[in-house]
């Protein structure tokens, strides 16, 4: 029954590289599994291939629907998901990657801190020989979650 897990992951995968700035959709949700280990209930809502020039790398927690409007205009969204800001926020996360790319694995409430993790995708994870190259590929992840009212964020990127 678990084995076509990583066929789906690949092909999820897959139809986000061929992404061109556009959102790719939903990914789907953590787990209840993880949802207890990472400590906030959160559901990825875009992965993009794309990251204003403006931006940068940066973490920022948007508690509001007028920037979260506006960040969503910024980012081009094709989709601009419903947001209750009484119980949840929304979290922009964008970094660049190599040409291996990263997903967005995990985050969790540290203190007053929120801990965002990024790794390589499963397929590349699992690969020994795989050499990825040095460009620098723009990637922004949306995630809405519950509300944690936290206002420090650190990225951690598993292979850096």
């Amino acid at each position: 029954m678990k084995n076509w897990l990583p066929y789906m992951f690949i092909l999820i995968m897959l139809l986000g590289a061929c992404n061109s700035g556009e959102q790719t959709g939903n990914l789907g949700e953590n787990s209840g599994e993880d949802a207890a280990e990472d400590n906030i209930d959160y559901k990825l809502l875009h992965q993009l291939n794309y990251m204003p020039p403006e931006i940068g790398s940066s973490i920022s927690i948007v508690q509001d629907e007028k920037l979260y409007l506006t960040w969503a205009e910024i980012f081009e969204f094709d989709t601009v998901h419903a947001i209750d800001f009484e119980t949840e926020e929304v979290l922009f996360i964008t970094a660049y990657s190599d040409g291996c790319g990263r997903v967005f694995e995990s985050v969790k409430k540290e203190g007053e801190t929120l801990i965002v993790k990024l790794n390589y995708p499963e397929d590349i994870r699992k690969e020994k020989d795989v050499v990825c190259t040095e460009i620098a590929l723009p990637n922004t992840y949306v995630i809405k979650m519950e509300k944690t009212n936290t206002t420090k964020g650190k990225l951690i990127d598993i292979n850096r």
